[in-house]
């Protein structure tokens, strides 16, 4: 019997593409797997640190002072130390599954590195090779995955030159515009995560509604919404042991159909449970409102209880106040390298990069960020721009809310530093791609072809956004929930606590709907819910207030 392993991935020595002894060499294609979790990635962690060849104690010293003055000598050092494994200098055909994937990971990393140094010949090698190994339709997770972050890389090289890459890129961009919104419902349908956060989201909005007779609920979730959220509002308001409120929903939305169509679900659902019901639709994008008028547009009438939701939206808000990717005159990079002839585009890049570190408002920014920053509801110098999230903060606290209840990513995809925001993205999307993976394969049926539209439509977009964009561009600025607590709270906000109960109530839907691997983690304060997949969080639910003000009956007051 053959026990050769079995290779679900592999390409000729003489297959028409080039060959490059730096790929195969131990000192360049192997990478430690720093942050790699062994579960996200099968145990091909694990395996890379099993099989390292041991070294004499001097050789690695050397090694490791070679690598260190490497790192700090050039801006276009590799991400990770160098680690010789059993089987760096085997041929591709020969290796296995496992084995495979690390050469694959791999090469995204020196991709990665590359593309960061501007090395165009380099990264466009490593990225013949990793399409060699990966496709968007291949039967493996990793390979799909690859694929994914091989078209952001691209994507990013590409984005050098504007004129190139608005002319590739808009028009692919358009064509599958129209994919998303179903992509996005196979996505509430086969993942658990939404649910979980619309289950405790209502969860807490009832708890701060208790006694109230007039509510108005503001959802700004946009393309995250769903009127199946509201559905069950009005099953938990119809259990009431004070009775149903008079209830009105408020839903910001770009598309004139989806709000329709909404409205009428709604009205609908409401007549049947009996519950006296209004529904305000607001055609926009939270990014694009004039929060100058929000009490206006948003229709917020003295007497009613307020609640607002927004889920997967506020980041959004953290690009429009990024003009780091808007070049000064109009000048193309060609234009640039021409006029201050740099030696590499590696230097160009380092310049534009420690630009926007200058003007970028993300998370390495922040910490330096006070309650007497913008942010904080003081207003800037003259001639500067109030930052957008400081803006939407300070109006939704004058509409003074009984509870804000914020769905975001934990994820750090919001460092002004590449690497870090590729290195934080390929661990986090594996762990959704592995999610949907699982789902598709227990679902069967329809199930493969709705998962290829989510990681394509949905998931890939994101990805595209993090690592190709840069600027006002990347819409993707995911930040951890002690990262929005110090925005929140330098806002002029406080927590409110997530209740236990609510936390069993999401166990129990998980444990009804057999949803196996996904967990409702509370944290220690009782102040978030963090939706893990493997106890690996990937969404956090908090909830807030204006500091220092009680609520009744829609009435503010000290």
């Amino acid at each position: 019997m053959n026990s050769r392993p079995h290779h679900f991935c592999c390409f000729e020595q003489d297959n028409g593409v080039e060959q490059c002894p730096w790929l195969d060499s131990p000192d360049n294609l192997n990478y430690s797997l720093q942050g790699v979790e062994p579960r996200t990635w099968g145990g091909i962690a694990s395996i890379m640190f099993q099989q390292q060849q041991p070294q004499p104690q001097p050789q690695r010293q050397q090694q490791q002072e070679d690598v260190m003055s490497s790192a700090t000598s050039s801006p276009a050092s590799t991400l990770y130390s160098p680690m010789p494994y059993a089987f760096a200098g085997t041929s591709v055909q020969e290796l296995s599954s496992d084995q495979c994937s690390v050469r694959l990971i791999s090469l995204l990393y020196q991709c990665a590195s590359e593309v960061a140094a501007g090395e165009f010949d380099r990264a466009n090698l490593c990225l013949e090779h990793i399409m060699q190994l990966a496709s968007l339709d291949a039967p493996h997770t990793l390979q799909r995955l690859a694929a994914v972050f091989a078209d952001a890389l691209a994507c990013k090289l590409l984005k050098l030159l504007p004129g190139l890459s608005r002319a590739l890129l808009s028009s692919s961009s358009s064509d599958d515009a129209h994919l998303v919104p179903a992509a996005r419902r196979h996505m509430f349908d086969m993942l658990p995560f939404l649910k979980l956060a619309y289950l405790t989201t209502n969860h807490a909005i009832v708890e701060a509604m208790e006694g109230e007779r007039f509510v108005h609920v503001v959802d700004l979730s946009g393309p995250a919404a769903n009127p199946a959220q509201w559905i069950a509002l009005f099953h938990s308001f119809r259990g009431r042991r004070d009775g149903t409120p008079n209830l009105r929903i408020t839903a910001v939305h770009e598309s004139k159909e989806f709000l329709a169509g909404m409205s009428a679900v709604l009205v609908r659902e409401a007549e049947a449970f009996d519950i006296p019901f209004q529904f305000n639709a607001v055609e926009a994008r939270l990014e694009d409102m004039d929060f100058d008028a929000l009490r206006h547009n948003l229709r917020v009438r003295s007497g009613e209880a307020l609640a607002v939701s927004v889920a997967l939206q506020l980041h959004r808000l953290l690009a429009a106040d990024d003009t780091g990717g808007r070049r000064q005159g109009g000048l193309t990079p060609l234009q640039i390298i021409a006029r201050s002839s740099p030696s590499s585009f590696g230097e160009l890049l380092e310049r534009e990069l420690n630009t926007r570190l200058q003007l970028s408002p993300d998370a390495s920014a922040f910490s330096s960020m006070s309650p007497q920053s913008p942010i904080g509801g003081h207003f800037p110098a003259v001639g500067q721009q109030r930052p957008k999230i400081g803006s939407f903060l300070s109006a939704v606290k004058a509409l003074s809310p009984k509870i804000m209840v914020v769905t975001e990513q934990e994820a750090n995809h919001n460092g002004a530093a590449f690497h870090e925001r590729f290195d934080e993205a390929l661990n986090y999307y594996a762990s959704l791609f592995d999610c949907l993976e699982r789902a598709a394969a227990a679902q069967r049926g329809s199930a493969a072809a709705e998962r290829a539209r989510v990681e394509r439509s949905v998931l890939g977009e994101e990805i595209r956004s993090i690592v190709a964009c840069e600027g006002g561009e990347r819409k993707e600025r995911h930040e951890r929930a002690r990262q929005w607590a110090g925005r929140m709270e330098a806002a002029g906000m406080e927590r409110v606590g997530l209740s236990y109960s609510g936390a069993m109530e999401a166990r129990k839907l998980l444990q009804r709907s057999g949803w196996g691997g996904y967990e409702v983690r509370h944290d220690a304060e009782g102040h978030c819910f963090f939706l893990c997949w493997h106890k690996k969080p990937l969404y956090a639910v908090t909830a807030w207030r204006p500091a220092g003000y009680h609520h009744s009956g829609g009435a503010r007051s000290r």
